[in-house]
């Protein structure tokens, strides 16, 4: 289709349209917030590398198989296994020590589980309950409330069983095909937990092993790491004490202040040492280490998308803002991804003495979206804290996918919808506690509409419920037995809203969207494309250059549309005008029996002749066929073309394009212009007949020098 090229003369001329929607619509008023987070989506933005992990000191396969969902099996450089101070090593008289069996059980176990991981390196800590609960044959912690003294009475003032302890455990891991990179004498040792009768002869006792260690020309490719402690207040405290021996400084974020977490990494990485956090608890933890030089991040407990994402971005990518309220424990960032070109925001907080703060993500160079809202340039968001130390704390963690372009998604999604795939072109349907599966859409069913709503519990508050509007009991789409694998059965039910009942909505393309589940990370896709009832499963996602998405693909459309996907056509008839308040674009709506709505699309004229402009969009469901640009800058020329969408979000073809720009006027000019005299070409010449000032040239294009 051939572009149109229109130069516009300030105030030379007005379109007589009424009624249209200006980019002010799209305006919101400027919240005031505590942090502001600024970026530039054009900056090179600054490398932040980390070894991320996951532990296995709480040793449940579940956790870490959701860690590798979120994060991806290879993208793991290390692990934390733990070793069981309750039996006593055999001394083999060579140099060599030998654990007992229970001992090598629940070693083997944790090291089996950080392979799974793919990576093949460790640090060893210290698991100190063993110190006093009573342990099964198999390593295991029996379920009984008595304590079992025998960890303590075998280990608690003796440096010497630990440094044999701490042997016999490097080379059983050895055995398992495993290389141990870093070994941590105790845990949390400044909340003593056994380890010793005090905390200061907790510090004795480690400096003590550590000497042992060092002596041993065994460890002298393996660092010492210290002091592990609970309370980041601590860390300093036992670094200083320990750092001769310490080739690693290590803390936990489970209480103290975050002027201390962050200076506490500044001060290890400012000794030439590895700064390590082997217990992350929320992705604001992970944000501040990376900020102020943690090298090792594992995560404990894992949750979800926030914190997996945030791993792969700041490995394979950029940042490109970052804010923090130290008063507050919170904090944010921004990343580019430049593997996937995708870019992020990210809040946090601690996971127990957080206080409510607010953030700012400004963007400096254009307007963006977040998570689907927009255009704007800022945009403010809460992050929940409590009232004091565990008191009201959700541990809140939260991502935003941060777009721009010629296809955004259609707006901020909070309502209730049909939710149709395009594989099929069927309606998700529920059936209870039955399977879900896609059907042909029902007159006035209920069972095919669902209220999608932004929601949290605790943790990651980046999702959505999807509850079907049935007054059934069970409605929330779940995903069946916490099932973490590929064809997982997704059905209908009521667990309260839990982790497998939460879904984040990723815009894809063309008004479609990914439905992901916060429990694993999994697509929800339909089975079949022909049958009526076809179930809907789980499974990997399709890679960012898969030509097949279909079945992966879900359109929210409201609940009295149709079901079908032939697009409305293009609209026709392209103009523009100047206003004293910007540029007025009109167009002539396409025949359809729908009611349609338009997209305006924007791009500068690009710098280099030859080069495509790239487009971003400055309004969505405009309902008129016209729009005022009042973002439009004088001395600058624009491409402007237009979409049409019909009530179900289906897309038409783009408009013709054209090209304008708004020229600032001398004062002569300008009064020619206001009296209907004399008008200028592009090149400044006069132009006479009945053009008033706006030339429309074929097959030219306009480039801003």
């Amino acid at each position: 289709m051939e572009k149109r090229i229109l130069s516009v003369l300030a105030l030379s001329f007005s379109l007589s349209v009424s009624f249209a929607q200006t980019g002010a619509d799209y305006a919101k008023a400027a919240q005031k917030a505590d942090v502001e987070i600024v970026f530039d989506l054009s900056s090179e933005g600054k490398e932040y590398n980390v070894n991320w992990g996951m532990d296995t000191a709480w040793d449940w396969d579940f956790n870490v198989n959701r860690g590798i969902a979120h994060i991806g099996k290879g993208n793991f450089a290390t692990g934390r296994v733990s070793f069981q101070p309750n039996d006593l090593v055999t001394d083999n008289g060579d140099g060599t020590y030998t654990l007992t069996e229970r001992q090598q059980k629940k070693l083997k176990w944790r090291c089996d589980l950080i392979k799974l991981t793919g990576t093949k390196e460790v640090n060893l800590n210290c698991d100190h309950e063993a110190l006093f609960c009573p342990i099964d044959e198999n390593g295991n912690k029996k379920d009984t409330e008595a304590r079992d003294y025998t960890g303590r009475k075998n280990y608690q003032g003796k440096p010497q069983e630990w440094y044999k302890l701490i042997k016999a455990s490097v080379q059983y891991v050895q055995s398992q095909g495993l290389k141990v990179v870093s070994v941590s004498p105790f845990n949390e040792p400044d909340y003593v937990w056994e380890q010793a009768t005090s905390e200061e002869q907790a510090q004795k006792d480690f400096l003590a092993i550590a000497k042992l260690i060092r002596a041993d020309d065994f460890f002298k490719d393996i660092r010492i790491c210290g002091g592990n402690t609970l309370n980041d207040d601590r860390a300093l405290p036992w670094y200083n004490y320990l750092k001769d021996y310490l080739d690693e400084g290590n803390t936990h974020q489970l209480a103290g202040s975050f002027d201390n977490y962050a200076n506490f990494f500044t001060r290890v990485k400012r000794n030439g040492k590895v700064a390590t956090a082997d217990e992350l608890h929320n992705v604001g933890e992970a944000i501040v280490g990376v900020n102020y030089g943690m090298k090792n991040g594992i995560w404990w407990g894992f949750d979800s998308k926030a914190r997996g994402q945030f791993c792969l971005d700041s490995n394979e990518g950029v940042r490109l803002g970052y804010g923090e309220n130290p008063s507050a424990w919170t904090c944010g960032a921004v990343y580019r991804n430049n593997t996937t070109g995708e870019v992020h925001g990210y809040l946090g907080s601690s996971e127990r003495q957080a206080k409510t703060s607010t953030f700012a993500f400004v963007s400096k160079d254009r307007d963006v979206y977040f998570n689907g809202d927009g255009p704007t340039r800022r945009y403010v968001f809460e992050v929940p804290g409590g009232t004091g130390y565990q008191q009201g704390q959700i541990n809140a963690e939260r991502i935003f996918d941060i777009t721009w372009g010629e296809d955004v998604a259609p707006g901020v999604v909070n309502g209730t919808y049909l939710i149709v795939n395009q594989y099929s072109g069927k309606v998700l349907t529920s059936a209870g506690t039955s399977k879900a599966t896609t059907s042909n859409l029902l007159v006035s069913s209920t069972s095919q509409q669902w209220k999608v709503t932004p929601g949290y519990t605790t943790g990651d508050i980046s999702y959505w419920f999807i509850d079907n509007v049935t007054t059934d009991k069970n409605s929330h789409l779940n995903v069946l037995n916490n099932n973490l694998n590929d064809e997982a059965n997704v059905i209908c039910f009521d667990a309260g809203h839990d982790a497998n009942e939460q879904w984040y909505l990723k815009y894809a393309q063309d008004g479609y969207y990914y439905i992901i589940s916060r429990l694993s990370n999994k697509y929800l896709y339909c089975t079949n494309t022909t049958t009526s009832g076809a179930e809907v499963r789980l499974k990997e996602g399709p890679s960012p250059k898969a030509r097949s998405k279909a079945a992966f693909l879900w359109r929210l459309q409201p609940i009295d549309s149709k079901v079908e996907t032939r697009a409305p056509a293009a609209p026709t008839g392209l103009a523009v005008g100047q206003l004293a308040e910007g540029m007025e674009l009109s167009w002539t709506a396409p025949a359809d029996s729908d009611p349609l709505t338009y997209i305006v699309l924007r791009a500068d004229a690009p710098e280099t002749e030859g080069e495509e402009p790239e487009y971003n969009t400055i309004g969505r469901g405009i309902a008129a066929t016209s729009f005022t640009d009042n973002s439009a800058e004088a001395d600058k020329h624009y491409f402007y073309k237009v979409k049409a969408v019909d009530y179900a979000g289906n897309r038409s073809k783009d408009s013709e394009e054209i090209v304008t720009g708004i020229d600032a006027p001398t004062a002569e000019r300008g009064k020619q212009a206001m009296t209907g005299g004399i008008s200028y070409d592009l090149s400044g010449k006069p132009v006479t007949g009945t053009t008033k000032g706006i030339l429309i040239q074929h097959g030219k294009k306009i480039f801003n020098k």
